[in-house]
């Protein structure tokens, strides 16, 4: 589409002879003899991509003009057009926001020139905005973390929101999966958020839970009942642990999705039904499909659009955050002890505010299989433990306690000017004794290959012929 130049010269000749010129140039102008008039057209939609303009008119003059087109439309570049004795007054415009001057009588190459150096400025312009909009980052409402892979998971929430298809959310057990699902659904402006877990019912009761079933369709079904595809019509249906599904269902929830229709247990009518789908998994689905244990097709329906959540140990700079953010929430929560009334005229104990140093040490390198849900129980548990005001490292539980003895390692190491390769040594060590030597887990929390890991191993024998690895 032409770029749009607006025009606003008294001179009927100049103004028209303008128009030629920059309609033969591939551009879209629209001429205004006044700058009332332009301003009349401003009001009424878009000013167009640059305005070019005489600075000495009846009425408004050009000062004027610009000084409008500036606030209504500050995207837009402004190049004015003088009479050589007027050029101090064409300066000051310039040093008022206007992008450029040209003195009558025209060139006409300079006349191009000046517009083609106008637009490409105001295009890098919007450009820019249009950039920074876009990077502009939201945290979804109950997300704590400013990690890099979470700002990807943010960035991709808010794109995903704004579809209708279905998304299959993935990630290890404790990553936050189904807070993910809520914030898609919050962000989409749909009706109700219903949620049911796949894995929770036998098969005959979850049929009936998810398409409803008529009276009399089997033992006990003394009424009719709505399915939960009909409660979130109009919203979003999360099933959680969708690799649970039971295969002689899949083949009825894959219709669900494609037709939009369901079948009460006992039916043969057909309802429509408005849903959006959310499903999370904590399993492979492509190696379920792979076994036999998913259908493919459903597979494919359901991975229209994926939201991977981050495990814990991909995002460690994220735990300080978290820790603090737990404690403070157990405190608000009412879920730490209370302070004991003084008995002796000492001060009373009071509920943990802190993270000592070496705990933090401790709680950051520790691998957390069970991702944020382990480190949100395990400082509740710290914060009621707790003798002081700061949560300590004997505070932990023992498997993160024994990690940071590792910690300490570390950190007194740190004080004595140790090398790189012996830091690294000590924590791969400390991973491969927590996996219990079991290298492929151990490689993969490192974010080695095993090739790698073997090849490390075999180096720290060889300084150490005691180690057993």
């Amino acid at each position: 589409m032409p770029e749009q130049i607006v025009i606003v010269e008294d001179d009927r000749e100049l103004r028209e002879l303008l128009i030629e010129v920059l309609g033969d140039a591939g551009y879209a102008p629209a001429g205004f003899a006044s700058a009332g008039a332009a301003l009349q057209a401003l009001e009424r939609g878009a000013p167009g991509d640059l305005v070019l303009t005489d600075l000495m008119m009846p009425g408004m003059p050009g000062q004027e003009l610009l000084a409008e087109v500036r606030r209504r439309a500050p995207e837009v570049n402004v190049v004015v057009m003088t009479a050589f004795g007027s050029i101090d007054s064409a300066i000051d415009l310039v040093k008022a926001g206007a992008f450029d001057y040209l003195t009558k009588p025209l060139a006409t190459d300079d006349l191009l020139l000046a517009v083609e150096r106008a637009l490409t400025e105001s295009r890098s312009r919007r450009e820019d905005a249009q950039r920074a909009r876009a990077s502009e980052l939201t945290i979804p409402r109950g997300f704590v973390g400013e990690s890099a892979p979470m700002k990807a998971l943010y960035h991709l929430i808010g794109r995903a929101a704004r579809s209708a298809h279905p998304v299959l959310i993935t990630g290890e057990s404790g990553t936050g999966k189904e807070l993910v699902a809520r914030s898609l659904h919050a962000a989409s402006g749909r009706g109700a958020f219903v949620t049911v877990n796949c894995g929770a019912l036998p098969e005959n009761l979850l049929e009936s839970e998810l398409f409803g079933h008529e009276r009399g369709a089997f033992t006990g079904a003394d009424r009719q009942k709505d399915g939960l595809f009909q409660v979130a019509d109009g919203g979003t249906l999360f099933l959680d642990e969708i690799a649970e599904l039971p295969l002689p269902l899949q083949p009825k929830l894959l219709r669900a999705l494609e037709q939009s229709e369901i079948r009460r247990v006992g039916s043969v009518a057909a309802q429509t039904v408005d849903v959006r789908l959310l499903a999370a998994t904590n399993r492979t689905l492509e190696q379920e499909v792979e076994v036999g244990r998913f259908r493919d097709d459903l597979f494919w329906r359901l991975n229209v659009l994926q939201v991977h959540v981050p495990p814990l140990r991909e995002r460690a700079d994220d735990i300080p955050l978290l820790a603090h953010h737990f404690l403070t929430r157990a405190a608000d929560e009412g879920k730490l002890p209370r302070p004991p009334l003084p008995t002796d005229g000492q001060d009373p104990r009071s509920a943990p505010t802190t993270i000592a140093p070496d705990t933090m040490l401790a709680l950051t390198s520790y691998p957390w299989p069970g991702n944020v849900r382990e480190l949100r129980n395990a400082i509740y548990r710290a914060g009621t433990l707790a003798l002081g005001d700061r949560i300590e490292l004997e505070d932990l539980p023992a498997r993160i306690h024994e990690g940071g003895e590792v910690a300490r390692q570390i950190n007194s190491a740190s004080r004595r000017n140790i090398t790189l390769r012996e830091l690294e040594r000590l924590y791969i060590l400390e991973i491969v004794r927590r996996t219990e030597g079991n290298k492929s887990k151990a490689a993969e929390l490192l974010g080695l290959d095993r090739k790698t890991l073997y090849r490390k191993l075999d180096e720290y024998r060889g300084d150490d012929p005691s180690l057993a690895l």
